[in-house]
């Protein structure tokens, strides 16, 4: 199962194991997509623009976990960590793409909620400043169906752990419903708030989950 930054090539594979991983989700799914299964291909273009957007961002590390060897590896499992309140980090050029080609409409997406995530951050983005502006935050886990249980997911989630160890920075992540005892069990331990949290916030009732998560028990 290695571990790798995350290429060009992958995004389509990466959008196909996100669109799997969370097709019954509460809210990717049936809050973001309730037209999904009429539209299935929908489901993966939401995802893939999700990519694009953070692609180029310095601030973004895209990582696969693979199985196989050679030419018949494939992506079982990826995320996306972000290093949030760094002034200093620069473009990566082998990430850069000069222009990505326009996307198909995505009919399996409810027009009035496809941007629900994207418009919460601003009731929650508090949660990141003062001693904790500088952080590393696990953005996206996304694991195949096929190949759950095997230790990608963890082994993604240690890369992050290990560089925030080695900055001595706090670790957030945004906990899906029924996740809580998986970070739990990695230290993720301390309870900040909720993606709901906030009055005006578009998800605010809509979903369960989404409990705001913290490891600090590796600063010294």
């Amino acid at each position: 199962m290695p571990i790798r930054p995350a290429t060009e090539d992958d995004i389509e594979p990466m959008s196909e194991i996100a669109a799997q991983a969370f097709w019954d989700d509460e809210l990717f799914g049936e809050l973001i997509h309730p037209y999904r299964h009429e539209h299935p291909e929908g489901v993966r273009l939401y995802w893939r623009a999700l990519i694009r957007k953070a692609w180029n961002d310095p601030a973004s590390h895209f990582l696969v976990s693979t199985v196989g060897e050679g030419d018949s590896q494939t992506v079982a499992a990826w995320t996306e960590w972000i290093r949030k309140g760094r002034k200093d980090e620069v473009e990566d050029p082998k990430k850069k793409q000069a222009e990505w080609p326009a996307l198909p409409p995505n009919r399996a997406a409810h027009p009035d909620r496809i941007h629900y995530l994207e418009r919460s951050y601003d009731y929650i983005s508090h949660q990141w400043s003062g001693p904790r502006e500088q952080c590393w935050d696990i953005a996206l886990l996304a694991v195949s169906p096929h190949h759950q249980g095997e230790g990608h997911g963890k082994r993604l989630m240690q890369w992050g752990i290990d560089q925030a160890t080695r900055e001595q920075l706090p670790i957030s992540v945004i906990s899906a419903y029924g996740k809580d005892k998986f970070y739990n069990k990695l230290g993720f331990t301390i309870a900040s708030g909720s993606a709901q949290d906030g009055e005006g916030n578009p998800l605010a009732g809509l979903v369960k989950g989404g409990l705001i998560w913290w490891k600090e028990d590796h600063l010294t």
